[in-house]
């Protein structure tokens, strides 16, 4: 039986399924929705590219952690730790705002490439208050985050100072940044480009990149509320790649009724 895109329900990718095994994912069309973000990722070779991915689906904290890519229930295999409260649903993972974050383990400076990486979250939450920022802290000049209020929108930064662009309105959708050489690095909401900046790259973070609060030199810091129903970490993406990788997280949410 046909799904959108042309998924059938036994065609299932193989690691797809070692990763709903693994996290115990028995909905089908959870299960149909992963399918088809492997299936897809692999198709336009976006697979290699990720380190790291976190589809959100089995409504609980222990099938939230594991990394899509490595889904193995440990630190080296960059499962998420959740510290502090969290909702686990089938809409995916909301933090409270005030102590909540997820550890990924993932050391930029270890894993990722200074000039060749991205990073983002789908987020199911609007919200303006405060100051809310993801990612991880060295010191002043090395950095990877994404501010996503405050003012409203997405302000992200890799490091050798601040890299602000332009703000959406609205901080739900796909909130992703990319770099593709040491002086091109942009933002990105719903596949849409929102600006770019030229600030160089001179290190990565030496401490792991958190979700729902930035890890400042080991602490977790700027708690933010947003929902997650997907999250990544990996190399960088054309404005292209950018769009169509949208399409495709679009897409899942969409097949799941959880699409904003």
């Amino acid at each position: 039986m046909n799904i959108n895109h042309g998924i059938i329900a036994s065609q299932f990718d193989y690691d797809a399924l070692v990763y709903l095994n693994a996290a115990g994912i028995t909905n089908p069309t959870q299960r149909l929705v992963a399918n088809y973000w492997f299936s897809q990722f692999k198709f336009k070779g976006y697979y290699n590219r990720l380190d790291a991915f976190y589809p959100f689906l089995g409504g609980s904290a222990f099938a939230h952690k594991f990394n899509g890519k490595n889904p193995q229930d440990t630190d080296a295999a960059f499962r998420l730790s959740f510290v502090g409260g969290w909702t686990h649903s089938s809409t995916g993972s909301l933090p409270n705002g005030t102590n909540a974050y997820a550890s990924t383990f993932l050391t930029p400076s270890v894993t990722l490439n200074p000039n060749d990486h991205s990073f983002g979250i789908y987020s199911r939450t609007n919200t303006i208050t405060g100051n809310s920022i993801y990612g991880s802290f060295s010191s002043a000049t090395t950095y990877l985050q994404n501010n996503i209020v405050l003012p409203p929108g997405v302000q992200g930064a890799f490091g050798s100072g601040n890299s602000p662009l332009l703000y959406p309105i609205n901080t739900r959708s796909l909130l992703m940044a990319s770099r593709t050489s040491s002086t091109v690095f942009k933002g990105f909401r719903a596949g849409v480009l929102l600006g770019s900046s030229a600030v160089p790259m001179t290190s990565l973070p030496t401490v792991p990149f958190y979700f729902g609060a930035r890890n400042t030199s080991g602490v977790a810091t700027q708690f933010s509320p947003h929902q997650l129903a997907f999250a990544f970490i990996g190399g960088g993406f054309t404005d292209a790649e950018v769009l169509d990788f949208y399409n495709i997280i679009q897409q899942g949410q969409t097949l799941l009724s959880r699409q904003v």
